[in-house]
């Protein structure tokens, strides 16, 4: 498996060995925030306090602009990460962040953009949304879970109806790379995440490997396209570099703060502080685009909680008669006479046969219990049918799969670069309990058989990928929203040695029409 791993690092160029970059103006490249039909936000992080500089061309426009850094102490490695690792970060200061927002802008217009930090200058483009008339192309992955480690890493492939425990072809640096470079290609308004981003949410160097992949030396996606992402279990989760292995409060909250330092998202009007960003609304063209935040359902380690091992934890409840829930329905409601399309995005996907697709308890997989369950979110179905909801994208679970519950298509895309899961329950399950998902339209375990010459991968089977979806209107003045399951298929040579990489489309294409 190591010679697949080299030879795949040598054909995409990545690193084996640099957590951070070793750029000495920039530690992440300008990226994109907040997107409005006449705004968005620029924001990146630079190694010292020196201002940086913004000019805008574009249209009839043509501005400047100059930053104000502001110490990000929220983003310093963790105690841990210094003792271990300190001879291989590029710098060990916290740094600082630059936030320019800039306004007055026309609606689907295309505009030129540099950046120029300490002399050193950057230059890219971006698009504002469209009007209400226009096609928008976005795309949703989840589970990157990048750390460093991913390097060298394989995960589990699990080989249907047979080997559990075979490997993947790559490593998920490798993966996700791939994955995004093929996102890059198709050029969206926006990528949204619905949930675990990095591995550790207090380990700061694996922030510093996702923006590697979006804002740095292994892409630049993010400086172009604006980033929507949503709070997963690994947000909150210290990670044994980050201050504990388990669940701890005061590791879990500066784990939320470097979350919440690197994104800028609408106001969600919340009268407490401490839940900006974690939930919010975008109005990208004719689409709605809710995100909400299932880390913790309250009561805990109750059936309404998604997250047994997260106590104490001031995260916003998402159940019936919560702060969130309210809000929620609020959004939906206006979404329905206002929009063609509502998507809604959250980590915790509510049907599934994967490990989070068992009820909520603490008994364990053999006893058909899950301690992180996903199940507890399906309190939302009822409210996301009241309104019209089209399609929920989530994750957590690792797989691509699809069900369709009350007309409503619900996704996990946990396939963005870390696992790649077959069933824990119903057909060729790990565990034997008596449970199913009759919702599952689509599993790619079962319903992309793998094809072999030999040591040859063919087609089919699990892969890295991402949902891709385009919405456009018709001459005939009626919509349509494709929604289709995007993998990244390895192109191997007859002695089984990956050449290239392709996008491919599972055999799940759904046609949403208005």
């Amino acid at each position: 498996m190591k010679h697949k791993f080299i030879t795949a690092c040598l054909l995409s160029g990545c690193s084996l060995y640099s957590f951070a970059s070793e750029n000495d103006s920039f530690r992440v490249y300008p990226y994109l925030q907040n997107p409005t039909d006449n705004s968005m936000t620029i924001m990146w992080l630079s190694n010292d306090k020196i201002p940086g500089e913004v000019k805008l061309q574009g249209g009839a426009t043509s501005k400047a602009f100059t930053s104000v850094p502001k110490l990000a102490e929220e983003l310093s490695y963790f105690p841990t990460e210094l003792e271990k690792y300190s001879n291989k970060l590029a710098n060990t200061k916290a740094p600082y962040i630059h936030r320019v927002k800039i306004s007055g802008l026309e609606a689907g217009t295309e505009y030129n953009y540099t950046v120029t930090q300490n002399g050193e200058v950057y230059n890219s483009v971006f698009s504002t949304a469209p009007d209400k008339d226009s096609a928008v192309r976005f795309v949703i992955y989840s589970d990157s879970e990048t750390e460093p480690e991913s390097t060298g890493k394989t995960r589990r492939w699990s080989e249907p109806f047979g080997d559990f425990n075979r490997q993947y072809l790559v490593d998920q640096t490798v993966g996700y790379q791939q994955n995004m470079k093929v996102i890059s290609s198709r050029e969206p308004n926006f990528i949204a995440i619905a949930g675990d981003l990095v591995e550790s949410g207090n380990e700061q160097r694996d922030w510093d490997e996702f923006w590697r992949h979006n804002a740095g030396e292994l892409g630049k996606v993010a400086s172009s396209v604006p980033i929507l992402p949503a709070l997963g279990n690994h947000e909150n989760y210290p990670g044994p570099d980050g201050g504990a292995k388990e669940y701890v409060e005061e590791f879990s909250a500066q784990a939320i703060a470097r979350y919440q330092a690197y994104f800028d998202m609408p106001d969600n009007g919340s009268k407490r502080p401490e839940f900006e960003d974690r939930y919010y609304r975008v109005d990208y063209g004719p689409i709605t685009y809710i995100t909400i935040d299932t880390s913790d359902g309250k009561a805990d380690k109750s059936s309404q909680d998604t997250n047994w091992r997260l106590s104490g934890i001031n995260a916003p409840d998402f159940n019936p008669g919560s702060e969130q829930y309210q809000w929620l329905e609020e959004q939906l409601a206006d979404a329905q006479k206002n929009s063609q399309f509502t998507f809604v995005q959250f980590h915790h996907v509510p049907y599934s046969v994967g490990p989070h697709g068992f009820p909520t308890g603490g008994e364990g997989f053999e006893k058909g219990q899950d301690n992180q369950s996903g199940v507890p979110v399906r309190v939302l179905t009822p409210l996301f049918k009241k309104y019209g909801v089209d399609a929920v994208f989530a994750g957590h679970d690792e797989m691509y799969e699809h069900s369709v519950v009350d007309g409503i298509h619900f996704y996990d895309v946990g396939i963005g670069g870390d696992g790649l899961r077959g069933p824990y329950f119903g057909k060729d399950g790990k565990y034997d309990v008596s449970l199913d998902n009759p919702h599952q339209v689509f599993l790619a375990h079962l319903d992309a058989p793998e094809t072999w010459e030999g040591k040859k991968l063919v087609s089919g089977g699990k892969h890295y990928g991402h949902v891709e979806v385009n919405v456009r209107k018709a001459d005939s003045g009626s919509w349509s929203a494709e929604i289709s399951p995007v993998y990244v298929f390895p192109v191997m040579d007859d002695a089984g040695e990956i050449q290239s990489w392709e996008r491919r489309v599972y055999d799940d294409v759904v046609t949403l029409t208005k």
